[in-house]
């Protein structure tokens, strides 16, 4: 079963989007204290950092994540997916985002409450620079890249609702070696 991302929903994401935001600095001091937050390089200057991973009881067999990617100037990520929804928002830097396949929406200004109109991104080779307080929001359908679009760190805040037991980043390549389509099967 698929579910939509409704507006009410929407915003409440982008809601929890923003708010990690306005605690990223609390959270910058906890990164020299070892801990249980996973830390994982996807590329080279990109890494991820996941806060959170908790089963959902209105998303059955689906587990919410709260995450921090952190990219270096220049740093990019090969072709990817996502095993469902994903919410980011900007926290400082700029994010270079590239649409490859599927469909994907920005929301400018969505840290300080904008609530539309939403930007849509239908067209393969798509690319928009996201600066800090913007968000961009999607489904599985899409298969992207991303990249550090700014002289200094890029800091994203992610919120993700993926299919419980899949890996955060699904490589486009790994999948078509598999014979996986980029969307899955509802």
């Amino acid at each position: 079963m698929r579910h939509r991302l409704t507006r009410p929903r929407l915003l409440t994401l982008i809601a929890l989007v923003a708010l990690a935001g306005l605690l990223a600095p609390g959270l910058a001091a906890q990164e020299a204290t070892p801990g249980p937050i996973t830390a994982t390089e996807l590329a080279p200057g990109f890494m991820v950092e996941v806060f959170a991973g908790v089963p959902s009881a209105r998303a059955p067999q689906q587990t919410v994540y709260v995450t921090r990617f952190i990219l270096q100037p220049g740093a990019e990520i090969f072709p990817h997916s996502h095993p469902g929804t994903v919410v980011l928002g900007v926290a400082s830097g700029a994010l270079g985002w590239t649409l490859l396949e599927g469909t994907a929406h920005v929301m400018r200004g969505a840290a300080a409450g904008a609530t539309g109109p939403a930007e849509d991104l239908t067209e393969p080779g798509t690319e928009v620079v996201l600066e800090p307080g913007d968000a961009i929001f999607y489904e599985d359908d899409i298969v992207h890249t991303a990249r550090g679009a700014s002289d200094e760190e890029t800091v994203v805040l992610g919120t993700l609702v993926l299919a419980s037991g899949e890996p955060l980043v699904m490589p486009a390549e790994e999948m078509a070696e598999m014979g996986m389509e980029a969307t899955p099967a509802p």
